[in-house]
């Protein structure tokens, strides 16, 4: 493909597919549109339209409510299964030692 996907383009997919998984389930197999509140707030309309733009998901009518709502495409989903996430390298944790003493080495109960 000729474009780059982004975090934000990624999460809104995996919404999406999640979203449209879900509804599908509850309607026996039906495609339903998924309304545009179903999806997180940090999915704007500029993803949105990116993403419609590469044909990774479509617009339509929510047969519910007869507003817009929108489905991943099968090319979305593709794109998604291919799409591997840089996972971050796991914090290394400081070793940690005790403070030399200010007071001197301590002595032992016979050395006194």
């Amino acid at each position: 493909m000729n474009h780059e996907l982004t975090k934000r383009h990624v999460d809104a997919l995996r919404k999406l597919r999640e979203e449209c998984d879900y509804e599908d389930s509850r309607c026996g197999g039906e495609l339903v549109f998924v309304l545009r509140n179903k999806l997180s707030p940090g999915i704007g309309d500029k993803t949105l339209s990116d993403l419609e733009g590469w044909r990774l998901i479509e617009a339509g009518t929510n047969k519910w409510f007869g507003t817009l709502g929108y489905r991943i495409t099968e090319l979305g989903r593709h794109e998604l299964a291919g799409f591997q996430q840089k996972r971050p390298k796991p914090k290394t944790m400081d070793k940690l030692r005790p403070l030399p003493s200010r007071l001197g080495k301590s002595k032992g109960r016979f050395e006194r």
